[in-house]
């Protein structure tokens, strides 16, 4: 059980980043260690210089207050006892006569200065310098400076004790950077763990999801973080599913309900003509009614199939430039026949003439459903009303009526495919008309909106954006 479940957390996203994590904490640890270390080893040099630089300025009033006796008493005194391996005195003369020395037994391997006149001809500026002594384990550090007219002091101090705090700051960093390694992997993980909680979350509701159980949804928690984000649009995004599989099952349902009566119809057609003896112009008008509700059918399943394309974004616009006041008038031509017989009046308020870039056999079609739908439910005597509005970014096109009107309850549902209203149902018709204006003006970046009155009319707005200059 145990080696499956470490088989199985090989391949975690949680133990990548646990690596990744313990990797750059235990790195960057220990870069911050060597800084730290560097620049604690320059202060304690730093330190050590001081000390022999304010060492030689002693010596130096010692020089100018007593004189060689008094500097030599000094030395005997800074180097008696153990200070005597610790720290050495050496006076040379510029011309390189040794004066005074402490007891260099201990400092087997010194070498004499060279070259003091010259070193020392142009500046007093002490000079410093770090030696290895061939029988010293640890090194040591020496100053030269003048402390009187031809007269350099050579001071040197052992960098035992310095040696030895470094040494132990830098087993300390080792045990406090092996520790920081050893809880990074845990802390890491708990990182993780914690950073994938969200993405834990969406996977088993994707889990369930896949399953059957199409109304879960991600838990979005209140941090307002990207897996926040990311859960929003996850359930957005499943809203949106479940809302196209709901209507692909409403549209299924209609189809097969529309789909029953011309194929009835049909098949009672061609029963007839099979089992009648009845004369030829009989014969002759069932297939004429057998090929009108094939052509309905056919109508019906190609507007299905435009919505579809026009919703899925599938559809290939043929983008002219055209005159839509032309479009317009061209559509109220067509209608104008049809409003005479009801005694219906089409008004028309339109521009000389309107610029727009689209696919015209579509938009041609919007208007075309849109207007017939206006003198279908308009009554005898009614009047429709066309207008156009230029608006700058979007063209406003209205058409409005004087017909029966939808209801505030049925207007939320007039673009629904398959959806007829009550009073539209003694009209012939299959529901798709308004459905397919919707999805092709959508599909130019428009919109349509409806205002409706119960028995005062409706009034339909095709809004249009406007074609931008290149």
């Amino acid at each position: 059980m145990c080696l499956r479940t470490l088989r199985s957390l090989r391949h975690t996203l949680a133990l990548r980043l646990t690596l990744w994590y313990g990797g750059i904490f235990a790195v960057s640890s220990t870069l911050a260690f060597a800084l730290a270390f560097l620049l604690i080893a320059e202060v304690v040099r730093e330190h050590t210089d001081e000390d022999l630089r304010e060492d030689l300025q002693e010596y130096a009033a010692f020089m100018r207050l007593g004189g060689l006796d008094r500097v030599r008493t000094e030395m005997s005194v800074d180097a008696e006892g153990g200070e005597g391996h610790q720290v050495f005195f050496r006076l040379w003369r510029t011309d390189g006569r040794q004066l005074v020395a402490t007891d260099l037994s201990a400092w087997a391997g010194l070498s004499e200065p060279k070259d003091l006149s010259a070193r020392f001809a142009d500046s007093d500026e002490p000079i410093l310098e770090t030696l290895a002594l061939p029988w010293r384990e640890h090194k040591v550090r020496v100053i030269h400076g003048p402390i009187a007219p031809g007269m350099v002091l050579q001071i040197g101090e052992s960098l035992e004790d310095d040696e030895e705090f470094m040494a132990a700051l830098f087993q300390g960093f080792l045990i406090v950077l092996a520790a920081i390694v050893a809880f990074g992997g845990p802390i890491g993980w708990f990182m993780a763990r914690r950073a994938l909680r969200g993405v834990q979350a969406i996977t088993r509701t994707a889990t369930e999801i896949a399953h059957g159980n199409l109304d879960r949804r991600v838990e979005v928690r209140a941090q307002g973080d990207e897996l926040d984000a990311l859960a929003r649009t996850f359930n957005l995004m499943l809203d949106r599913i479940h809302a196209l599989i709901i209507g692909m099952r409403e549209m299924t349902d209609n189809l097969a309900h529309d789909l029953r009566s011309p194929l009835g119809r049909i098949r009672a057609a061609a029963e007839m003509i099979l089992t009648d003896n009845g004369s030829k112009a009989e014969a002759e008008a069932m297939v004429a009614t057998t090929a009108e509700e094939c052509d309905r059918l056919l109508e019906m399943i190609n507007t299905t199939l435009d919505i579809a394309e026009a919703e899925s974004g599938a559809a290939l616009l043929k983008l002219v430039e055209f005159d839509l006041v032309e479009l317009v008038g061209d559509a109220v031509e067509l209608f104008q026949p049809l409003a005479e017989d009801k005694q219906v009046t089409i008004a028309v308020d339109l521009p000389d003439a309107c610029r727009i870039r689209g696919d015209r056999q579509r938009l041609q079609r919007v208007v075309a459903n849109l207007l017939d739908n206006a003198v279908k439910y308009t009554p005898v005597g009614g009047r429709v009303t066309i207008e156009l509005d230029d608006q700058g970014e979007w063209l406003k096109l209205s058409i409005q009526d004087t017909g029966v009107g939808i209801s505030p309850a049925e207007t939320a549902r007039i673009f629904e495919r398959f959806y007829r209203c009550d009073r539209s149902r003694s009209e012939l018709g299959n529901g798709l008309g308004l459905s397919l204006a919707l999805a092709f003006v959508r599909i130019h970046g428009g919109d349509i909106a409806v205002d409706s009155v119960p028995e005062q009319g409706s009034t339909f707005t095709i809004l249009l954006p406007r074609p931008r200059p290149a």
